[in-house]
């Protein structure tokens, strides 16, 4: 965490010689490899998705790999590839991804993400890991050892379950999506006592505001924090300050402006990853710079938690509203926990808002929030309950 930028831009060029011969034995790549990054076309996730015996370098078809990955998801001893970890992410667009992974790679994934997430000291001392998923992956399961252990607890179960379940294995840090994290919150009990052991919560898989994370912060006595992952690599993590950083000591990460906004979109290369080689892949994430420098020292650069999706925001003209903006007026309007749905159109917007909250005060927000975001158009309330948001919340959407 102590290199400098020109330290950190020649370990990836260093990684980048080392990822050829990877290159080479992957079909969609060979032609390219030897060549510059800059010579790789950029692709998106479903380039990827269409054939993915074409994008991996171990010689297995598109078939194959998607048997082994819908083994891995209902505990299937069937179609399991021995040594190699396959699996099913849900990406951002609600798409479902396959990711790859041989033992080293898993390895180095696990050491990766706990160096980046938990201070030293924490890494000296036994730590139980709750990770509350859709589906569990031997991504995590095959690593451990006496000083970590990892517990999966399925997003499907209802959320007093998981609450007790974890009174149970008395997580020292949990990782869960947030609208999890708001459901055992809302439940659980307030400070420390509703998880005593609980030193550290990280988020992701779908934004979350900064209200939501005060207020669950409140609750817990411990503030999450984000962790940025996708099918195509662990793109960054919060740092102990709470700083959100790319992962510049394994990952390229290019930044496409998008337009009449603050904010881009990345284009991702994991440098490390061998089995199933990510260059120059385009994501849907929107991110805002989150200015220079960080008190941690790291020197790679700084970013806002994901907002949302570049598909989601919202466009009038030259006028763009992003989703976090969205989010965090309507947060404060309404309060957390409160349910609410927001889907922005070009000439209308429609809110469906928690049935619990009373009609006039469901009006007066709705008012406030067209002016506060200068919203061009019709601010309309609806009767329709917010979708339930499972397995990813998306509070926030635009359609055309």
């Amino acid at each position: 965490m102590r290199m400098t930028a020109p330290e950190l831009a020649r370990q990836r060029d260093r990684q980048w010689a080392a990822l050829q011969p990877a290159l080479r034995r992957t079909p969609a790549l060979a032609d390219l490899a030897g060549k510059e990054p800059g010579a790789f076309p950029v692709v998106a996730p479903a380039d990827m998705r269409r054939d993915y015996g074409a994008w991996n370098s171990l010689g297995l078809d598109h078939d194959r790999l998607c048997r082994a990955a819908d083994a891995a998801e209902t505990g299937s001893a069937e179609g399991i590839i021995d040594g190699l970890g396959v699996g099913w992410s849900t990406g951002t667009s609600g798409q479902r991804g396959l990711f790859i992974a041989d033992a080293n790679e898993r390895a180095d994934y696990i050491g990766q993400s706990l160096a980046r997430l938990l201070p030293l000291r924490a890494m000296l001392r036994p730590q139980r890991i709750a990770l509350h998923l859709r589906a569990n992956s031997n991504l995590y399961s095959d690593v451990g050892g006496r000083f970590f252990v990892f517990r999966y607890f399925p997003l499907a179960e209802p959320a007093a379950v998981t609450r007790a379940a974890f009174a149970s294995f008395a997580p020292t840090v949990l990782i869960a999506p947030p609208h999890r994290l708001l459901a055992l919150a809302e439940g659980g009990g307030r400070g420390r006592g509703a998880m005593p052991a609980l030193q550290h919560i990280f988020f992701g898989s779908e934004p979350m505001s900064e209200a939501e994370i005060d207020w669950v912060g409140e609750v817990f006595g411990v503030r999450p924090r984000s962790i940025y992952q996708a099918t195509e690599g662990f793109v960054g993590a919060a740092c102990a300050a709470g700083a959100l950083h790319l992962n510049e000591h394994s990952l390229a990460v290019e930044l496409e402006p998008v337009a009449n906004t603050p904010g881009f979109r990345p284009v991702v290369t994991d440098l490390r990853r061998h089995s199933q080689p990510v260059v120059r892949v385009r994501l849907d994430d929107y991110l805002e710079p989150a200015g220079k420098g960080c008190a941690c020292g790291y020197a790679g650069r700084v970013i806002r938690p994901v907002a949302g999706r570049v598909g989601d925001i919202w466009r009038w003209g030259r006028q763009a509203i992003a989703p976090g903006a969205v989010a965090d007026c309507l947060d404060r309007l309404l309060g957390v926990p409160a349910l609410w749905q927001a889907i922005g159109g070009p000439q209308t917007v429609e809110l469906r808002l928690d049935p619990r909250i009373p009609a006039e005060s469901a009006e007066r927000a709705a008012a406030q929030f067209r002016e506060r975001l200068a919203i061009p158009v019709a601010v309309s309330l609806s009767h329709e309950r917010p979708a339930e948001p499972f397995p990813k919340r998306r509070r926030v959407i635009w359609h055309d």
